[in-house]
C-alpha cells in the first residue's frame, strides 16, 4: 500500500463512483479497481459495500478513510514544507553567539536578510565559545560565532573580525590619564573577567603569564554589562575587545595595551562533516558577502 492507493481510495469516496474517480484522476478504471482490490487483500477487509449503486463505505472503510485523509493531508504538507525550504520561503536558523561582541553589525545583516526572506526566523543563543562549539557538535545549533582558532579540527570557519583588546579602567584610576599601558604594569591590579567558558579568559590569562604574572581575578561573569558596572564601582579593571569597549559608559576610560598588543579573532564556525540546510547555506553566503 502506498500514497497512490490512498489517493485512489479517497477519490472514489469523494466522487461517489470509480468511473468518476477515474475521470478526475486521469487514471484508467481497471488500474483504480486493482489498486482498491490490492488494499482490501492487504488489510483482509472489505472497504466498500458493492451491492449498491453507489460505492458505500463499510465500517472498516470509514475507519480507513479517516486515516487516509490524515495521511494525505500530512503528505501534502510535507511537500509544501520541502518546497518552502528549498525556495527559502520559511524555516529557522539557530545561531550561537558570544555576549562579548558588538552585535549592531550583526543585527544589520539579519535585518537585510529578513527583508529578502521574511519567513525565515532566527533563534539567537548567547554562550561562550566553548559552549557554542559543544552545541554545534550536539546539533543544538546550526552555526556559531566564536573565537578563532577553534578547539579541534571538526569545524570549518571564516574569520570576519580581528581587533585589538583594550584596557578599561575607572575614570579616577591612576592609569586613566595615560594613552597606553604595558601589560606587565597590571600585575597588582584586580581583574574582572569573563568566565572560563569564554576563550577571552584564556587569551588574557595566558598573556599575563607570559608577561610574568598571574592576574588577580576578583570576579568572573558571563555578561559584559556586569563587568561594566563593576568597573564603574571601582572594583577593578577589565580587558575587552575594542568594539565592545567603545560601547561603555562615561565612568570608564579606554587605553591601549602594549608590549604585547593583545588581539582576538572572531569567526563564523560550522560542522565540517554535517548536513547543512539550504537556509543555513544561504545565510552563511549572505553573511560572508558583507565582509568581502
Amino acid at each position: 500500500m502506498d500514497i497512490k492507493h490512498m489517493k485512489y481510495f479517497s477519490a472514489i469516496v469523494k466522487y461517489g463512483s470509480m468511473t468518476e474517480a477515474s475521470n478526475r484522476l486521469y487514471i484508467s478504471q481497471p488500474t483504480i479497481s486493482k489498486a482498491i482490490h490490492d488494499v482490501e487483500v492487504e488489510l483482509g477487509m472489505q472497504l466498500f459495500d458493492r451491492n449498491r449503486r453507489r460505492f458505500v463505505l463499510t465500517d472498516a472503510g470509514r475507519v480507513f478513510h479517516g486515516q487516509c485523509e490524515e495521511i494525505l493531508r500530512r503528505h501534502a504538507e510535507l511537500h509544501s514544507d520541502l518546497k518552502n525550504m528549498v525556495g527559502m520561503r520559511q524555516g529557522q536558523i539557530k545561531m550561537g553567539l558570544p555576549p562579548i561582541m558588538d552585535v549592531s553589525r550583526l543585527m544589520k545583516i539579519i535585518k537585510d536578510f529578513h527583508t529578502l526572506y521574511p519567513e525565515i526566523t532566527f533563534q539567537l543563543i548567547e554562550s561562550g565559545s566553548g559552549t557554542i562549539e559543544t552545541r554545534l557538535r550536539q546539533d543544538d545549533i546550526n552555526i556559531g560565532i566564536a573565537v578563532l582558532p577553534t578547539e579541534g579540527d571538526d569545524f570549518d570557519s571564516f574569520n570576519f573580525l580581528t581587533e585589538s583588546l583594550s584596557l578599561i579602567v575607572h575614570k579616577h584610576h591612576k592609569f586613566a590619564g595615560e594613552q597606553s599601558v604595558e601589560l606587565a604594569a597590571l600585575e597588582n591590579e584586580h581583574f574582572i573577567m569573563f568566565n572560563e567558558d569564554f576563550y577571552l579568559n584564556e587569551i588574557i590569562t595566558s598573556a599575563c603569564k607570559n608577561a610574568g604574572f598571574t592576574p588577580k581575578v576578583i570576579s568572573e561573569t558571563a555578561q559584559w554589562h556586569f563587568i561594566e558596572e563593576m568597573v564603574s564601582a571601582e572594583l577593578g579593571i577589565c580587558i575587552l575587545p575594542k568594539s565592545v569597549a567603545s560601547l561603555l559608559n562615561g565612568d570608564s576610560v579606554t587605553l591601549e595595551i602594549t608590549d604585547p598588543v593583545l588581539k582576538w579573532r572572531l569567526g563564523v564556525i560550522w560542522n565540517r562533516d554535517r548536513y547543512m540546510s539550504f537556509i543555513v547555506k544561504e545565510w552563511l553566503k549572505f553573511f560572508q558577502q558583507y565582509y568581502e
